[in-house]
């Protein structure tokens, strides 16, 4: 079984494909694969700005898909995921890293230190600029090495697709 959890930006993929519907069913179907929800990403979704009309239906859409996709299964936040990221940040600072902690870094290094620290195996996410930047794969792999965890793979929107879009 794998056990997945999806970037904030994953869900804004999905709902814009012509058959999110099905790809989303697939999805919640395939019993081998496990999405979760992890309570920093629903918080990023909530918070869309609701400034027109498209933008608060987008936002409603969004939370009852994540709602639907995650279905249950849930995984806590703790002092010990942040603590974690928190080293990551430190070390992805150390190796030249750009962005600040106040930043959307903070939350990309949070599902990643909640991914590593639940021993999930896949984090899908299409930010090429912080969660998948140089610096910061290079920050997860050795505070894990010495923190003795497993840091999940990393698969991009793309390849979430080719598994479940209808051939």
């Amino acid at each position: 079984m794998l056990r997945v959890v999806f970037d904030t930006n994953i869900y804004g993929n999905l709902l814009e494909e012509p058959d999110a519907e099905e790809i989303e069913r697939r999805i919640r179907e395939e019993k081998d694969f496990v999405v979760y929800n992890f309570p920093l990403i629903r918080k990023e979704i909530r918070n869309i700005p609701k400034v027109t009309d498209a933008s608060r239906k987008a936002r409603i859409s969004l939370l009852e898909m994540y709602d639907r996709i995650t279905g249950g299964h849930y995984l806590r936040n703790s002092i010990e995921i942040t603590l974690l990221a928190k080293k990551y940040f430190d070390h992805y600072r150390n190796l030249g890293g750009t962005y600040g902690w106040d930043t959307n870094i903070l939350v990309d290094f949070m599902i990643v230190a909640c991914g590593s620290f639940y021993g999930l195996d896949i984090v899908y996410s299409d930010d090429q600029r912080t969660m998948l930047g140089k610096d910061a794969m290079k920050a997860y792999q050795h505070i894990n090495i010495n923190e003795r965890l497993r840091t999940p793979n990393f698969l991009k929107y793309a390849d979430l697709l080719k598994q479940f879009r209808t051939k």
